[in-house]
């Protein structure tokens, strides 16, 4: 009897206890590639990258310009070549042709990593605006339901995302 009495109150004082662990549990939710994408930054990093990207590009076209002149006048003048000139000049092409696949591997990386420079401090301004607004208002959790890892959002989720890019664009 006295074990029987024991066990229920350890029972009840366990769900006591998740009751009200359950009923202080404050859960929110934010959309961040919505709030990267509305930051008032991000207008000024796409036209860096825009222009970044052209510059390169031009670069990259220059170069296969004078790949494509130094293959025409290979071809031109290759008849009058000895075998020695001929392997050179055709080693030369396939050096030239080289450094383009280069240049073109490398400046994609840059452009990659400039980008991500760039964009740093927007994720670092949104995640500190989520933990001010979140700690602000006593969220237990603030979940990004653009990560796509959230199959459920309840209806008492509260959607930060309009609270965070207010406080984002006021500074």
């Amino acid at each position: 009897m006295k074990i029987k009495f024991l066990l229920s109150a350890i029972v009840v004082l366990f769900l006591a206890t998740t009751v009200n662990a359950q009923q202080t549990l404050k859960i929110g939710h934010v959309n961040i590639q919505e709030l990267v994408q509305k930051h008032p930054l991000m207008d000024s990093i796409q036209t860096i990258i825009e222009q970044e990207a052209k510059d390169m590009q031009e670069i990259y076209e220059e170069m296969i310009s004078e790949h494509e002149a130094a293959i025409q006048k290979f071809e031109a003048e290759s008849e009058g070549y000895s075998d020695f000139v001929k392997e050179t000049r055709q080693n030369d092409i396939l050096e030239q042709s080289q450094k383009i696949q280069t240049y073109n591997q490398t400046a994609q990386q840059q452009l990659q990593n400039r980008n991500m420079e760039l964009i740093q401090p927007v994720y670092k301004q949104i995640n500190q605006e989520i933990s001010n607004l979140a700690g602000a208002q006593n969220f237990t959790y603030v979940l990004d339901v653009s990560a796509g890892n959230v199959a459920y959002i309840s209806p008492e989720s509260k959607d930060l995302t309009p609270l965070v890019l207010e406080a984002i664009k006021g500074k």
